[in-house]
């Protein structure tokens, strides 16, 4: 039988970087340069060798999922990817981040580097990316992400 109601077996939204549907995703695994919080959209580092937050002029190249480790296991509540570490990064999927503003369902995803927060108004485009949800500033609004 299939899923047909996601919220009657998901975790309701807790935080940035929650994936949000049982739906396939795709993720992979880089470097951290620079501390990477959970649902922070990310770019390459000069090099091409490691990951940091997206910064003015960047490219995305996906957004950090967050790990329920910290929560769990190790009893933290840091939201973040630590230096040196391995960040698993959604290029495809359904996956929870902090809205900048106002947004409306099916809205083209831009992120405002000075904020980190994930607007229709921001400085870089997402490319494929559309909101899946409405929201106003500081909520957590569902995005579906779609890069090669």
């Amino acid at each position: 039988m299939p899923i047909t109601n996601y919220p009657d077996y998901m975790q309701p939204a807790g935080k940035a970087g929650q994936i949000s549907s049982y739906q396939d995703y795709l993720a992979d695994t880089y470097a951290v340069e620079t501390t990477v919080p959970f649902g922070a959209a990310v770019q390459l580092n000069a090099t091409g060798t490691a990951i940091k937050p997206i910064a003015t002029g960047g490219t995305v190249i996906g957004i950090a999922l967050a790990q329920n480790i910290h929560d769990w296991v190790e009893k933290k509540d840091d939201q973040n990817y630590p230096v040196g570490e391995p960040a698993a990064i959604v290029k495809r999927g359904r996956i929870f981040v902090v809205a900048g503003g106002d947004v409306i369902n099916g809205q083209a995803v831009k992120v405002d580097p000075a904020t980190k927060k994930f607007t229709v108004d921001g400085e870089i485009a997402i490319n494929g990316a559309v909101f899946k949800a409405n929201a106003s500033a500081n909520q957590l609004v569902e995005i579906e992400i779609n890069l090669p």
